[in-house]
């Protein structure tokens, strides 16, 4: 319901953009961590492309950030956008 459709559907480049970016980025880190544990490459990739999504936590933080106006409100819906496609 904190969605506004309007505002990512006119900055669906940027909103795009933010969540393959998030996921990729994601996947590599993750990817690498496992594989410093020793497992294979493709255990690795299968858990990093697993946990590439963004938690649920990530409405609260932004919630909360933006009530403490640490984030300002396009990057606020860009963010919740981003949060809710990757889930």
């Amino acid at each position: 319901m904190l969605i506004h459709v309007q505002f990512l559907w006119n900055h669906v480049d940027i909103f795009l953009a933010s969540v393959i970016l998030v996921i990729i980025i994601k996947t590599i880190i993750i990817t690498m961590v496992v594989k410093g544990f020793g497992y294979n490459n493709k255990t690795s990739f299968l858990v990093g492309i697993s946990l590439a999504q963004i938690g649920e936590f990530a409405f609260v933080l932004l919630s909360r950030a933006s009530n403490l106006h640490l984030v300002e409100g396009k990057l606020y819906l860009l963010l919740l956008g981003t949060t809710a496609l990757s889930l």
